[in-house]
């Protein structure tokens, strides 16, 4: 999903138009790669008596090799019209016309969406593809994988209020009481409680918040995460405690996520916040680590994640919290460089935390006393900031955008909305 809001930001940047597409039957068009039979199937009329199956042609819906074969064929008809791969992301390809414009092609599975200056350069693509396939026209497009597109005069808004009704309906919370907030602050989640007899139900339910909050929604990413620990065992509480995201979605149900990018001269292309509450898991005394990035100001990736280790200090916390950001950061910055074919150093980064000894302890290799029992994969940031792939800020705790990846905190919405991150369908804050 971090690839295809990175699409929507460099296709708002370069002021270019999106067309969505479809691929019928898709896994049918590439050749089996090889000798497969299989048996007849029910009511199939057999004309040859010594025959015992059917000779498999193509990549039939069911083997596991046909998405692989159905992937290498799109591959190969994108190279033949002028595209490439990115490196970060094989379902980016990216073509340089003969002006310096970039047309763009996002693929996934059987969806297509082609991002061009022009209807001509869009025409082309689409031609090409139809060549080879039999593809179904869209139109503009205003609806992806199930989320709502909706376009603006500086970007894209994605939404998924069709989907959270889907969901309110299917656990029977359509007239709940909604909520301001997905978790009260100071819930403790613990494994002990009463057994929820329908484990599935919760599991279920996790399933569909946790793809709102990879898609459009990093406001609930912390509660996600902290009630997925309990998949295996849930209890009433944990239930009672999913129920109430789905009340916080009820309320936001109108909630978009803007990409409306705005590219300045001498400003870094990503900035990224980090942060990390410290042993906050009664259960093991784990920290939590949360980050977001912005490409162009505009929000593209988060994570809200449990630390693998136990943490001596707030400093110690932080610094294992800026590791995981950093990687994250290398990331993206291989996905941007698919779409400018600039060196790496010209693809700034700017990673903020607001602990300053975490900062320091990345900065200068001291501290050998208090930090040697450190696990060496953790001093990875060290090694980037040495070579100058990353550079690391002070933040106010007032402005550290990752804390509600971090903890539950009071009055959500208006923390969101303050540091610019989400709109209301038909308002701007």
């Amino acid at each position: 999903m971090t690839s295809l809001r990175i699409f929507f930001v460099e296709a708002a940047v370069q002021g270019l138009m999106v067309w969505q597409m479809d691929a019928e039957t898709a896994f049918l068009n590439p050749k089996m790669d090889r000798v497969l039979y299989i048996s007849f199937p029910e009511g199939w009329k057999q004309q040859d008596p010594k025959a015992t199956g059917l000779l498999v042609r193509k990549g039939l819906y069911g083997f596991k090799q046909s998405a692989r074969l159905w992937w290498l064929d799109v591959v190969s008809k994108l190279r033949d019209l002028g595209f490439v791969h990115s490196d970060a992301d094989w379902g980016i390809f990216v073509r340089v016309e003969p002006n310096g414009n970039r047309t763009i092609v996002f693929v996934y599975v059987d969806d297509f969406l082609i991002a061009a200056k022009t209807q001509a350069l869009i025409d082309s693509v689409r031609e090409g593809l139809k060549a080879s396939y039999r593809m179904t026209d869209i139109g503009l497009v205003s609806s992806v994988l199930g989320i709502k597109v909706q376009q603006l005069d500086n970007g894209f808004a994605l939404s998924q209020g069709h989907y959270i009704d889907t969901v309110l309906e299917r656990f029977n919370m359509t007239n709940c009481r909604p909520e301001s907030s997905p978790m009260a602050v100071g819930t403790k989640l613990v494994p002990e409680g009463v057994p929820l007899t329908d484990a599935q139900l919760f599991q279920a339910l996790i399933g569909c918040l946790m793809w709102i909050a990879l898609s459009t929604r990093p406001d609930i990413s912390f509660v996600v995460s902290a009630l997925s620990r309990f998949n295996g065992c849930p209890t009433q509480a944990h239930y009672q405690a999913a129920l109430r995201v789905l009340r916080y979605l009820k309320a936001t149900r109108d909630l978009a996520l803007v990409l409306a990018p705005v590219k300045i001269d001498g400003q870094p292309e990503l900035t990224g916040y980090s942060d990390a509450d410290w042993a906050g898991n009664v259960e093991d005394r784990r920290s939590q680590s949360g980050y977001v990035f912005k490409l162009y100001g505009a929000t593209v990736s988060w994570g809200s994640l449990r630390q693998q280790c136990v943490s001596l200090s707030s400093v110690e916390s932080e610094y294992v919290a800026l590791t995981e950001a950093v990687k994250d950061a290398i990331w993206l910055r291989t996905a941007v460089l698919a779409y400018d074919q600039t060196a790496p150093q010209a693809v700034g980064i700017v990673l903020k935390g607001d602990n300053q000894g975490s900062i320091a302890l990345a900065q200068n290799p001291g501290w050998h006393r208090r930090t040697k029992h450190i696990d060496l994969r953790y001093h990875f940031v060290r090694w980037q900031v040495e070579e100058g792939a990353i550079k690391l800020e002070y933040v106010g705790t007032s402005d550290q955008v990752a804390d509600i990846f971090t903890k539950a905190t009071p009055t959500l919405l208006d923390i969101c909305i303050i540091h610019d991150t989400w709109v209301e369908t038909g308002l701007t804050f």
